[in-house]
């Protein structure tokens, strides 16, 4: 892995839902701007400077995530060492009697959940990649998604271009 740290980006969201009690609070939501494919996934490896070419590695995703997905299915939980444990549960609604249970009238979704692993070596539950991450601040939305920036302590508009900076004044970053 890169030694090199990295900020997860974030905006802060003003809820706009009467009917919650934190409604008109601001709320941390990840800025995530993609999400790679196994092929960009076994080019990020391959740029680890690993042996083996994108293809080779992208073959073995291929692999493990077809066996995954049919292990999965077939109710194995599967456990990728220094990631977590992925494993399917069910969604259902309550019978009254077993007798006559029919799966199909009551089952409403198969789900596949992950568990982090929190073995002493690989800790990555939430508390732990909280602890390891670097935040960075990029937009500030209102309960109305207009972007808002913070100037000389207050909340104003943002206009775009009026600035080159993506991180607001006023905090919202642990970087350096």
């Amino acid at each position: 892995m890169a030694n090199k740290q990295i900020s997860i980006k974030y905006r802060l969201k003003q809820l706009n839902n009467a009917n919650n009690n934190a409604h008109l609070l601001w709320f941390p939501h990840v800025d995530r701007t993609d999400t790679l494919s196994l092929r960009g996934l076994a080019d990020h490896i391959q740029s680890h400077g690993t042996p083996f070419t994108r293809d080779t590695i992208w073959g073995v995703l291929m692999a493990m995530t077809a066996c995954m997905v049919e292990l999965l299915k077939e109710g194995v939980g599967v456990k990728l060492d220094g990631l977590g444990t992925f494993y399917p549960t069910m969604e259902a609604k309550g019978a009254e009697s077993p007798v006559g249970y029919n799966i199909t009238d009551y089952i409403k979704g198969l789900h596949i959940r992950f568990t982090p692993e929190n073995s002493a070596l690989d800790r990555i539950t939430s508390r732990e990649l909280k602890k390891d991450a670097l935040f960075r601040q990029t937009l500030i939305v209102d309960k109305n998604g207009k972007p808002k920036k913070v100037v000389d302590g207050q909340l104003v508009d943002w206009v775009a271009g009026d600035d080159d900076d993506d991180t607001n004044e006023g905090g919202g970053t642990n970087e350096g």
